[in-house]
């Protein structure tokens, strides 16, 4: 008996050993996970994933320390095991997040099939928006991708890249700069150590060296070169951990010797390194319209408009003048990593905070006369899926250099395929001379819409790094940037197949310009800021049907985000307003195609509208959007039946955008109320275009 009491006793003791290490490797996971030390917190979920009986909050854990440490892979297969289990109801974001991470990964249309489930599901409407925001990112990525640029990309050899992160590229002559996060410092008591960045320089092929004679810092993280024009200075960051992960930042400079070595390093006043902030990336350039030599610099100091912006200072020697924010270029997202390429004044930088593939895009904005333009994306495969920043350019655009972690980066941890930033070289190779397909094609050559900043503006997700290296070399922080010029970045031709539209007529086709004036006016619908939202181009190569179907497809959507009393009239809006103004239209060209075999010579005046939620001129140029993308139905329409008309000028349309300008003043412009401004039928009949007119000869 004494025997069984004591098998017993041990076996309670070591249910309750387990239990507590167990519990030891959950907290300790949960408290690295706050620290923001993502790597360590995976390997405390994993240990903890190894006991009987785990919960599948550590799996959620798990998933959510593996993403943002960019262990996509192992994210993927753990957010799978939260939502195929019986629990899945309580972590009611994991299909988002999994739908997010398959983006991340560049696996769109799974993404997209995730998103548009989250979306018709949830009632969570900041993460709605997001899912809705990545969504049509998605199917932008892809109509992109599907249309590369003609660029050679290189993945550096281990002279350069390490399993840590190598950022910051910039070579002047036959000296590349950059810097790499491998280091120990010479002290440094916190569990689990950490690493510090140095300053490389990398002469023809030898292997990467430290610059020398002590630049850098012994216990700190030297990073983020830039040089002057002259080559006569240097301007850099020296950062320290103020806790756990999580750095500050300030910008030195030094000045080449009579013995051509590095001088004293100089701190830049307390303008630019303002206290208890966090200022990086320094890049010299020139202001667009004063021609002065100025520092571009990052910086998280409040009054921006949100995370880390994009400011620049004139530079008069050792004096550095007031600070401007460039706000014209500047997202409530992260903007990062500023390069000027003073043979196109064109300024390149990498941000989230704008339409992308996925992490981090690269995106240029050209010198205007008032300033900086509207910024546009540099196109794919020169972006990824993945985190794309520091782009730098030789001098006559042939050469350039990205830090990205996109696959072929070497691996911190192999296993879980996770981190790190690492340096490629980009070969910019002159455009193919075009096919004589490309020269007959009609209305499919556009050049990449610039993706403006302006209402209204889905929100997009913020990293949630802290301003740390590992953001600084993983993400965010890293150094400057110099970029391609605008000349770089050839047109895309997006040419999608036709599409056929066969749905049945909701009134017999009219074969008589009476019949036919008889349906007009002809109303057809948009969702907010469709088509290409935050672009201010004024054509898209998007046909009206396919935004037309997923429109129809968000009627649930919209009876969920008004009142009760106002269902039974989005239900009405979308059966007699979007769907019977889709089946007429159908009707209507089926009529244009009969007059037209007649020989008759058509004219047609269609106008585009749009509600008051953005601003003036960039409605003036979504409603222009609107009319090209039903022009590319008809163009399109039946395989492209009536391309020959619209070629001889038997068929001619005629169009204009009058944006907001007839939208009644009770319609709410207000982007905090979407209720009103988006969703309420009286908004939604505002974003539409209208046939209004023919004239048959």
């Amino acid at each position: 008996m004494k025997k069984l009491i004591l098998f017993f006793a041990m076996l309670l003791l070591a249910s309750m050993l387990t239990a507590q290490t167990k519990a030891a490797f959950i907290r300790a996971g949960d408290q690295a996970l706050k620290k923001h030390d993502f790597f360590t917190a995976m390997n405390h979920y994993k240990e903890a994933l190894e006991f009987p009986g785990t919960k599948i909050a550590i799996n959620y854990q798990y998933a959510e320390a593996a993403r943002q440490f960019f262990a996509y892979d192992l994210a993927i297969d753990q957010y799978k095991q939260v939502l195929s289990s019986e629990k899945a109801a309580q972590y009611p974001l994991a299909a988002y997040w999994l739908g997010h991470t398959y983006q991340q990964t560049g696996a769109y249309e799974k993404a997209i099939t995730l998103l548009t489930n989250f979306i018709s599901n949830t009632k969570n409407v900041l993460f709605k928006n997001k899912a809705i925001a990545a969504q049509e990112a998605c199917q932008w990525a892809l109509e992109v991708m599907a249309v590369p640029h003609h660029i050679d990309i290189t993945h550096l050899d281990k002279k350069i890249n390490t399993p840590y992160s190598e950022f910051g590229p910039l070579r002047r002559g036959d000296t590349l700069y950059y810097s790499s996060y491998r280091y120990k410092p010479r002290t440094d008591n916190n569990d689990p150590p950490r690493k510090i960045t140095k300053v490389l320089t990398q002469q023809g092929t030898a292997k990467g060296r430290p610059l020398s004679r002590k630049f850098n810092e012994t216990d700190k993280l030297t990073a983020h070169s830039s040089l002057t024009p002259d080559g006569r200075r240097i301007y850099y960051t020296i950062c320290e951990y103020v806790k756990d992960l999580d750095i500050r930042c300030d910008i030195f400079y030094r000045d080449l010797d009579s013995r051509k070595r590095w001088g004293k390093a100089k701190k830049l006043p307390a303008s630019v390194n303002q206290p208890g902030t966090t200022s990086t990336h320094p890049s010299i350039g020139k202001d667009p319209i004063t021609g002065k030599e100025v520092l571009y610099f990052v910086s998280n100091r409040s009054g921006g408009k949100g995370g880390l912006d994009v400011y620049q200072v004139e530079i008069k020697g050792d004096r550095f003048e007031a600070v401007e924010s460039l706000t014209t270029i500047n997202t409530p997202e992260d903007d990062i990593t500023p390069f000027y390429f003073s043979k196109s004044n064109t300024l390149y930088f990498s941000s989230k905070g704008y339409r992308g593939l996925g992490g981090f895009d690269i995106y240029q904005a050209q010198a205007g006369t008032s300033g900086w333009e509207i910024p546009a994306h540099t196109g794919y495969p020169l972006n990824s899926s993945y985190n794309d920043v520091y782009f730098s350019l030789n001098a006559d655009s042939t050469q350039a250099y990205i830090s990205s972690n996109r696959p072929g980066s070497f691996f911190l941890e192999k296993e879980n395929k996770a981190c790190c930033n690492d340096i490629y070289e980009v070969k910019i190779l002159p455009p193919p001379p075009p096919t004589p397909k490309e020269e007959v094609v009609i209305d499919t050559i556009v050049t990449i819409p610039p993706v403006a900043v302006v209402p209204p503006t889905p929100p997009v997700e913020k990293p949630e790094l802290p301003i740390s290296i590992v953001d600084t070399t993983t993400i965010v922080t890293i150094p400057p940037t110099v970029p391609t010029p605008p000349v770089v970045i050839p047109p895309v031709v997006v040419q999608k197949p036709p599409t056929p539209v066969t749905p049945e007529a909701a009134v017999p086709t009219p074969t008589t310009i009476t019949k036919l004036e008889n349906l007009l006016p002809l109303p057809l619908y948009f969702h907010n800021d469709e088509p290409n939202p935050r672009s201010w181009t004024t054509t898209t190569t998007k046909n009206y049907t396919t935004t037309y179907e997923r429109y129809k497809g968000l009627r649930n959507i919209y009876l969920q985000e008004v009142s009760p009393s106002e269902q039974s009239a989005v239900h009405l809006f979308f059966e007699e307003g979007v769907e019977q103004g889709y089946q007429q239209l159908i009707v209507f060209t089926d009529g244009l195609l009969i007059l037209l075999k007649k020989g008759k010579k058509i004219r047609v005046k269609l106008s585009g509208y749009t509600s008051p939620r953005a601003l003036s001129d960039y409605n003036l140029a979504l409603g222009q959007r609107r009319t090209s993308s039903v022009l590319n139905f008809f163009n399109q329409y039946q395989n492209g039946i009536l391309q020959n008309y619209l070629a001889n000028g038997q068929l001619f349309f005629q169009e204009i955008s009058y944006g907001e300008k007839t939208a009644p003043s009770s319609i709410s412009d207000q982007l905090t109320d979407p209720k009103n401004s988006v969703f309420a039928p009286a908004a939604a009949r505002e974003r539409r275009v209208e046939i209004w007119h023919i004239m048959v000869e």
